[in-house]
C-alpha cells in the first residue's frame, strides 16, 4: 500500500523570449487530487490590447472608467490559438468589460466563450479521448494605485495571489468551483496587467440556471469572500470581507442552458469523486494508522513523537513560489526518493510560526518500519522547513 503526496507545480513561461507554442507562454499548475487535500488545480491564458469604456463598481457606487485592456481574443491570438482567436471573435462569444474595484485592486471580467474544437490545444482525459467541449472566460486584473502588477520574472511574482473562478447558481460555491470541477488556467503580466484565462468542462449548460465569475484573494477558495443562499440559490458578495472578492454574473442566454447535460456534468463529477476503489486494510495499515495518530497528537503539542527519528539529509528550508506553496524535495539513495509541494493556507490556517504539520506520508505494505512523514514546520519568516520523521529502528 503506498499514500504519498506528489502534485506536480509546472512552471512554462518565459518573459524574455517570444514562445513558440501555447504551453511556453502559460504557468501551468496541476495539483492532482490527493488524499491529504482533495484539492485539484490547473491552468491556462490570453491576451490583446484595447481602449474600451469599463463599468467600474466600488461598493454600491457605479462610474464609468477608460481602461486599456487586451482583448480575449488578442489574448487566444498571443497564444498562437487560432481557432480560441477566432472564437472570442465571433457571435457566440459574451464580451462583458465590466469592472470592479475592492481592496486596493480593480478586477475586469472581459469576457467568454463555450463551444465544441474552439482551441488548438484541447485537453484528453485518462484514456487518451480529446476533451472538445470547452468553456473559456477571460480576466485584468490590475492595481488601483496604477502600479503594475509583477512580471512573472519578479519575486514580488504571485505575492498576493488570486483564485479566480465559475460559480454556478444553486450550487455551494465551495463544493463547485474551479478546482473541483476540474478546471484550469494560464496568466501572464503585459503591460502592468495580469491577465488570466480560465480553461474547462463548457458549463454554458447551466446558462438557465445563472453563472458567475468570481475573482477573490487567495490561492483555493474562501468560504468568507461570498455568501450562498440556500433557498434561492444566489450567490453575493460578502460586504464585509476586506479582501479582493469581485463577483460577476455572466450574462449568458438562458436559451443555451441544457439541463439534460448539465446532469450529465454534476453525475461525472460525482463518479469521479467517488471513482476510488476501497481499500482492504490489514495489520500493517492499522498499525501505521495508530502511529500516525500518536505523531499527529503530538506535533499538534509542538513535540515530536519520542520514538521518531528525523532524517537529517531531508531537512530542507523552502521558499513560497508566491501563490500559496512551496516546493520540497529529497533523495533518500537506494530507499527512493520524492518531491510534493506544500499548501501553506491548508498545512498552517492559523499561520503560527512554529506550527507543525503532516503534509503527506507514504508506506510499503505489511511494514510499518517502511513508514515516511513529510512533516512541514512554519518558520517566522514565512519559511517552511521540510523533514522527513520515521520509526526509529
Amino acid at each position: 500500500m503506498k499514500r504519498d503526496l506528489d502534485p506536480v507545480l509546472k512552471h512554462a513561461l518565459s518573459p524574455e523570449e517570444e514562445p513558440d507554442a501555447w504551453l511556453n507562454q502559460n504557468i501551468l499548475y496541476r495539483a492532482e487530487e490527493m488524499e491529504a487535500m482533495k484539492k485539484k488545480r490547473k491552468s491556462k491564458i490570453p491576451a490583446a490590447v484595447l481602449a474600451s469604456a469599463a463599468t467600474l463598481v466600488i461598493g454600491s457606487a457605479v462610474v464609468v472608467a477608460a481602461a486599456r485592456y487586451l482583448t480575449p481574443g488578442q489574448i487566444a491570438e498571443r497564444h498562437e490559438d487560432q481557432k480560441l482567436t477566432e472564437a472570442f471573435q465571433g457571435e457566440d462569444a459574451v464580451l462583458v468589460n465590466e469592472t470592479q474595484e475592492y481592496a486596493g485592486y480593480r478586477v475586469t471580467l472581459l469576457g467568454a466563450v463555450s463551444g465544441k474544437a474552439i482551441s488548438e490545444y484541447l485537453p484528453e482525459d485518462d484514456k487518451g479521448r480529446v476533451e472538445d467541449d470547452r468553456f473559456y472566460a477571460a480576466v485584468a486584473i490590475e492595481r488601483a494605485d496604477g502600479v503594475p502588477m509583477p512580471d512573472i520574472s519578479e519575486d514580488a511574482y504571485g505575492e498576493n495571489p488570486f483564485y479566480v473562478s465559475p460559480y454556478i447558481k444553486g450550487l455551494e460555491p465551495w463544493n463547485y468551483s474551479l478546482m473541483n470541477m476540474g478546471g484550469g488556467y494560464s496568466e501572464f503580466v503585459e503591460g502592468g496587467v495580469q491577465y488570466r484565462l480560465l480553461d474547462m468542462e463548457n458549463i454554458e449548460y447551466f446558462a438557465d440556471r445563472g453563472l458567475y465569475i468570481g475573482v477573490s484573494s487567495g490561492t483555493f477558495y474562501d468560504s468568507d469572500a461570498y455568501r450562498f443562499d440556500e433557498t434561492t440559490g444566489e450567490i453575493a458578495r460578502n460586504e464585509a470581507y476586506d479582501k479582493v472578492n469581485a463577483l460577476f454574473p455572466l450574462p449568458l442566454d438562458p436559451a443555451k442552458g441544457d439541463p439534460a447535460k448539465a446532469e450529465d456534468f454534476l453525475k461525472s463529477m460525482e463518479e469521479e469523486a467517488g471513482s476510488e476503489e476501497p481499500v482492504e486494510r490489514n495489520e500493517a495499515d492499522l498499525a501505521v494508522e495508530a502511529w500516525l495518530q500518536a505523531f499527529e497528537a503530538e506535533l499538534s503539542q509542538g513535540r515530536i513523537k519520542e520514538d521518531a527519528e528525523r532524517i537529517e539529509s531531508t531537512v530542507q528550508i523552502c521558499k513560497s513560489g508566491g501563490d500559496g506553496t512551496a516546493d520540497y524535495s529529497y533523495d533518500l539513495g537506494d530507499e527512493g526518493n520524492g518531491r510534493g509541494v506544500i499548501f501553506l493556507d491548508e498545512s498552517f490556517p492559523d499561520k503560527k510560526p512554529g506550527s507543525m504539520a503532516v503534509i503527506g506520508y507514504s508506506y510499503s505494505d505489511g511494514e510499518l518500519e517502511s513508514l515516511l512523514v513529510d512533516v512541514a514546520t512554519l518558520n517566522e519568516d514565512g519559511t517552511v522547513t521540510f523533514a522527513l520523521y520515521r520509526p526509529e529502528k
